[in-house]
């Protein structure tokens, strides 16, 4: 059987020129073209239509459904298991925001449309975080800038030091990322304890478990026991509790004040009475030679960190009202960086627009970091980052 281009769309109910788009971007081929020179499609090209256009309605790009068009049925089953978690994600945040103006409408009419539009902000910031780290990717570039780090001790051992962790501890990590702070101090841990670690990204948490598996193959004879689940920062709940140690590090400024007040009601029930409670912000004034270069040369970029609303300096305000606030430290450090490259891996990993609209303009964004380079051929920027340590009494 034979279809010419307007029988084969009106066979898949799509228009002509939706088989001559695909056609045109290669991902669907004639078998044969008729004596006049029209194209001719087999029953071949239905199931390949079929595929294409099923690929599409999930949102997948075109650039995604040419590499899954070429590769074997397993690389399309992972493509397909990225998608479900994709669109699973997408209907959670949904029924978010539905709840959100569900509660705005409660409000009086004079507060109505500032509460909505509130809602809808906070609920965009949150599928730009979400978004961004999807995967370890973007964290991965947001992370490799900080090599450059002028500090005595790097970050984890730095923090380590401060967590005053013991053998047999009881120790749950909210937002733990790709759980790089445990393979950093692994060699550190003493025996006996049981970690558990949460976070809200599918992509983060295959992470966590590839560096749970590192970590308990290098050091058996440590006895650890990970427990590596996905929960919600947002909307958190635990099955067990009596923490010894409970860790939010660098992922409180990711939500809402509402959100966090009731984490803080959830994490004092998690605590075992002489347990503590540490967090990890960044300052106001962190990083901000880089704000500045932005807001100069591309002030389209949006920073994530515009919308943050509790910081190392502000947050012993929110904290004390659940507990009570033992010490609040920056540690001291700065960066040099002598590698343009990293800078410019940093600022293209706030979003895809930013990757976008530096990347048209690559040469020129290196051309102007290199003139802020100081005569060692370094950018100087100064990184802001602390901890905040509470006990379980208010």
């Amino acid at each position: 059987m034979r279809y010419t281009t307007g029988e084969l769309a009106k066979k898949l109910g799509v228009s002509a020129r939706t088989v001559r788009f695909y056609d045109e971007k290669e991902l669907l081929h004639p078998c044969e073209y008729s004596e006049s020179g029209y194209r001719l499609y087999d029953e071949e090209s239905v199931v390949r239509l079929q595929k294409l256009l099923m690929l599409k309605y999930m949102d997948f790009s075109l650039e995604q459904i040419a590499e899954m068009m070429q590769n074997d049925q397993s690389d399309l089953q992972k493509s397909l298991q990225e998608q479900e978690e994709l669109l699973l994600d997408k209907r959670e945040h949904i029924t978010r925001l539905i709840d959100a103006i569900r509660k705005t409408k409660e409000s009086s009419d004079e507060d109505f449309w500032a509460n909505l539009r509130q809602v809808i902000e906070l609920t965009k910031v949150r599928e730009d975080v979400i978004t961004q780290y999807k995967n370890t990717d973007n964290l991965n570039k947001r992370i490799s800038i900080h090599d450059y780090s002028t500090a005595k001790t790097e970050w984890f051992h730095w923090l380590w030091q401060r967590e005053e962790i013991t053998g047999g501890m009881k120790i749950l990590d909210i937002g733990c990322g790709n759980g790089m702070f445990w393979k950093r101090v692994a060699e550190l841990l003493p025996e006996d304890l049981e970690i558990h670690l949460t976070d809200y990204s599918d992509g983060m948490l295959e992470s966590a478990r590839e560096t749970v598996a590192e970590i308990m193959e290098t050091y058996p004879e440590k006895h650890l026991h990970f427990v590596v689940e996905k929960r919600d920062a947002a909307d958190f709940s635990y099955p067990t509790s009596g923490f010894d140690r409970i860790m939010a590090n660098h992922m409180l400024y990711h939500l809402t004040k509402e959100n966090r007040i009731r984490l803080y009601g959830r994490i004092k029930e998690l605590l075992a009475e002489n347990g503590k409670f540490t967090c990890t912000l960044i300052g106001l004034h962190h990083m901000r030679e880089i704000h500045e270069f932005i807001d100069e040369y591309y002030p389209g970029i949006k920073l994530l960190s515009g919308g943050f609303d509790i910081w190392l300096e502000t947050a012993e305000e929110e904290l004390r009202d659940f507990f009570r606030v033992t010490r609040v430290e920056e540690q001291p450090n700065d960066l040099l960086v002598p590698d343009e490259e990293a800078i410019f891996d940093y600022v293209s990993s706030y979003s895809d627009e930013s990757r976008e609209m530096i990347s048209r303009d690559r040469e020129l964004f290196l051309e102007r970091i290199r003139s802020r380079m100081n005569e060692d051929g370094c950018m100087y920027i100064h990184k802001s980052t602390g901890v905040v340590v509470c006990d379980h009494s208010s």
